[in-house]
């Protein structure tokens, strides 16, 4: 749902991605509502394909830092459905290992993940999307796009947001984001914060089912690629854990042409 997707929503993405991505006038951008807000942001900034390399740090308190390597492949499918893998390429303890995320309006998405031990694919079941992948700080939930079908908005006012350690204050759009199936998700809502002039979600606030702030999901060093807007850096902070994952582009390509055969357990299956 953010943020690790390449484009800036993957979440997620989320996550990785996505790890694991996302001006009007203003009497224009009133007239918008929670939904319609988040739409934009995500229309505005579609790619066809894209592929990516991550440097992944994940980092808790009293443990050294845990560095990662993982290529990111997204397409996007028909309608409002999109497919992702994320797989990793280093250290050798993880290597291999990969979520294969086809997403399904309307009901639950196809997710399996590959474990190079067992040499083959496992269903991730509808219950198990609320679990941690691999350790990070992402839950499989958070390895796709919006869920438009499954998901209400509602404007929520605005806020300043800052992206950069020094840099400016960002007005943005705040949209609440509800699940319309209360059991379909390891969240009660998450909050959006969508840059009013650019129409990307440049955080998101994640909280759990006691309504506690639980995780948050920053992206930073934000640059167009081939003229759509992506994060060059993005974290997820878990709260309540006091962990985060931190992540890093060093490749990225748009639209390289990626073709459906690349998103099949056949390929999720046949490794590095």
């Amino acid at each position: 749902m953010t943020t690790l997707r390449l484009r800036p929503l993957s979440a997620p993405a989320a996550a990785l991605g996505g790890l694991f991505a996302l001006a009007l006038a203003g009497g224009a951008q009133d007239a918008l509502d929670g939904e319609a807000i988040v739409r934009r942001a995500d229309r505005d900034h579609r790619s066809k394909d894209e592929r990516g390399v991550v440097e992944m740090v994940l980092v808790a308190e009293g443990s050294p830092p845990q560095r990662r390597e993982m290529e990111v492949l997204s397409k996007t499918g028909q309608g409002e459905d999109d497919m992702n893998m994320m797989r990793f390429l280093s250290p050798p303890n993880v290597r291999g290992t990969a979520v294969l995320t086809v997403e399904a309006t309307g009901r639950a998405d196809d997710q399996w993940v590959y474990l190079p031990a067992l040499k083959k694919s496992k269903r991730i079941a509808t219950g198990q999307r609320k679990e941690r992948f691999s350790g990070t700080d992402f839950t499989y939930e958070d390895l796709r796009t919006e869920d438009f079908s499954r998901t209400s908005y509602k404007l929520d006012g605005e806020a300043q947001v800052q992206t950069e350690k020094d840099g400016p204050q960002i007005a943005c759009h705040v949209v609440e984001a509800t699940p319309k199936d209360a059991d379909a998700s390891g969240y009660s809502k998450r909050r959006l914060f969508v840059d009013k002039a650019r129409f990307l979600i440049l955080k998101v606030e994640y909280f759990d089912k006691q309504g506690r702030h639980q995780k948050t999901w920053t992206g930073r060093d934000f640059a167009q690629v081939d003229g759509l807007w992506r994060p060059g850096q993005s974290m997820m902070e878990d709260h309540l854990r006091n962990t985060k994952t931190v992540m890093r582009f060093t490749e990225r390509k748009i639209n390289p042409g990626l073709p459906d055969a690349t998103f099949t357990e056949a390929a999720l299956e046949r490794g590095l």
